[in-house]
């Protein structure tokens, strides 16, 4: 007998549906939070004339994002012998890589009424849209260890078996 909820079992759907709805997902969340974020960065007094805290551009950068991100943890997924070792170490790079452009910005004062505290609410959005898309990923994405006794490789069933029964100084 099955013990398991329908609550408790993860939220299986083949990768056809799962790609969009992670991207979905994470779009919603992302952009939520980083509506919130213009918000609040508006009150402490960043000028409404700073263009990369209107919603039409933050929008179109996390759409994009999202896809690229889940574009990347895909070919991860399914492509990496051990994806969640290799995810924990790419996703903080690429994060840090995404603050990048920000700091130019604040640098270069590229965009009209720039200012440090714009460019901090630019890098929190970054954070928060991340973390809604490694929460998403992970929960239509998962990505799972690559058991290496099921790959199949090029040798002979009497070169397999020979090979499991040679003394591991051997191999």
């Amino acid at each position: 007998m099955n013990t398991m909820t329908a609550a408790s079992t993860p939220l299986r759907l083949k990768t056809i549906a799962a790609v969009p709805a992670a991207i979905a997902a994470a779009a919603v969340v992302g952009d939520l939070a980083s509506t919130a974020i213009a918000a609040i960065a508006h009150g402490a007094g960043v000028s409404h004339a700073f263009a990369p805290l209107h919603f039409a551009t933050y929008t179109v950068l996390i759409a994009a994002g999202v896809i690229g991100g889940a574009i990347g943890w895909q070919l991860v997924r399914t492509r990496a012998t051990n994806p969640s070792r290799l995810l924990a170490r790419l996703v903080p790079v690429v994060l840090l890589l995404s603050f990048v452009p920000d700091i130019l910005i604040g640098i270069t004062k590229a965009e009209t009424a720039t200012t440090w505290g714009g460019v901090i609410a630019l890098m929190a959005m970054h954070i928060v849209v991340a973390s809604a898309a490694v929460g998403s990923y992970l929960h239509f994405l998962p990505a799972r260890r690559v058991d290496s006794r099921t790959l199949t490789d090029t040798k002979g069933d009497a070169d397999r078996s020979a090979t499991r029964s040679a003394p591991a100084a051997t191999r």
